[in-house]
């Protein structure tokens, strides 16, 4: 601040006064420059605004396509994961897979050993030849009865006698076939020992937790099968946001480590109930095209949800600059006259900024402006060198 000094001495008091008036100003736009930032404003001169085609108008409310946040990650529905698992327990005598290998629905992928596979086929055997002599001891009571010649109860017991070896018949045969040995095969003599473990879906070897000679039961998982074909994308979209967001919303997706990879997605199902201790729901996006790229279950994703359109303050791209990582638009704070040169005073205002869309970009000043404020709308690059050039002005 200037001091003038004055040898009249009837004005000292008038002079501290001003003086204490005009510190009170200055600590007034000190505490307001703190409280909104920086003030970075510019000064250009009507030819000025002719040359760099510089043009003025209002913020403008826009329709636009209104998007939410969201992170998420990659997963898999559960039928399209399996744990391989043995209907017997018994020794691995081979292991004819690798992790990483695709197998198809129903291959071997080992082979297991036990001494009950040779007894049940045994038991088979022998049931084969009993329920043989109970059907024949039953069609013969039947035709004895019929001739009036049998005997009632008779008949009754060997009825229940040939049911019984029928049904137990039956069910060994499920059982061989359940663990992949021909009943056929059986009752020609040629029973075997050893009996494959199958795939119980396509997919690719994710992790197998036996070696040869291992013993396994049947509660023990003996590999992990995935089918990434089918993977899709599980996001996080938190309470404020559970309303706006509907099956066949679309989803522009990103892998978080994998910059350049980007997705397309559509929800398909939202579940109804909060995950865990979070306030955010998991909704399913399946994922569209994109076949060349890898996923793996659990990869970590970004992603924007598309949810219609919204009207919304904007201004067009080229009212916009960056400087250091923010976003910026210029304001004017006033038009004067000197020396019959007409010039215009911006002020550079900071924004955060939305979607984009047709040219325009949702903008939320961070301090409220005037109503009807006038800014830049081209061009302004050009104000935002000449901020960076000379800094900030003061008078």
């Amino acid at each position: 601040m200037r001091t003038i000094y004055i040898a009249l001495i009837s004005l000292p008091l008038i002079f501290l006064a001003s003086c204490g008036q005009s510190s009170k100003a200055e600590t007034e736009k000190e505490k307001q420059e703190e409280a909104h930032g920086e003030s970075v404003e510019v000064e250009l001169t009507e030819a000025q605004m002719k040359a760099v085609d510089i043009q003025l108008g209002k913020i403008e409310q826009r329709a636009l396509n209104s998007i939410i946040r969201v992170n998420g990650e990659m997963a898999l529905d559960p039928q399209k994961k399996a744990e391989v698992t043995s209907l017997l327990g018994g020794s691995i005598k081979q292991i004819l897979v690798i992790e990483g290998r695709y197998v198809s629905a129903g291959q071997a992928v080992a082979y297991l050993e036990n001494t009950e596979i040779v007894e049940l086929q045994k038991n088979y055997l022998t049931t084969k030849r009993e329920a043989l002599i109970a059907e024949q001891e039953y069609r013969r009571q039947k035709e004895l009865s019929r001739q009036g010649a049998g005997v009632e109860k008779t008949l009754q017991q060997a009825t229940a006698n040939y049911e019984i070896t029928k049904a137990q018949l039956a069910g060994l045969e499920k059982q061989l076939k359940q663990i992949s040995i021909s009943e056929e095969q059986v009752s020609a003599g040629n029973m075997v020992t050893q009996i494959p473990i199958k795939a119980p879906i396509a997919g690719t070897i994710s992790k197998i937790n036996i070696s040869t000679g291992s013993y396994v039961d049947m509660q023990t998982p003996l590999m992990s099968i995935t089918d990434n074909a089918s993977i899709h994308c599980d996001v996080n979209v938190f309470e404020k946001d559970i309303n706006r967001i509907n099956i066949g919303q679309e989803v522009d997706i990103t892998l978080t480590n994998q910059p350049g990879v980007n997705l397309k997605g559509e929800i398909y199902e939202i579940n109804k109930s909060f995950e865990g201790d979070t306030r955010a729901i998991i909704a399913h996006a399946k994922i569209k095209g994109r076949a060349d790229v890898k996923f793996i279950p659990g990869m970590y994703v970004t992603g924007l949800i598309n949810v219609g359109k919204q009207k919304a303050d904007a201004v067009p791209n080229d009212a916009i600059i960056s400087n250091e990582g923010k976003k910026y638009i210029f304001v004017l704070e006033k038009e004067a006259e000197r020396e019959g040169v007409k010039t215009y005073h911006f002020e550079r205002v900071e924004v955060i900024t939305g979607i984009s869309e047709l040219g325009y970009t949702q903008t939320t000043p961070v301090t409220e402006l005037k109503k009807d404020a006038t800014i830049v709308k081209s061009n302004a690059f050009y104000l935002g060198s000449m901020s960076t050039d000379h800094g900030e002005h003061g008078d």
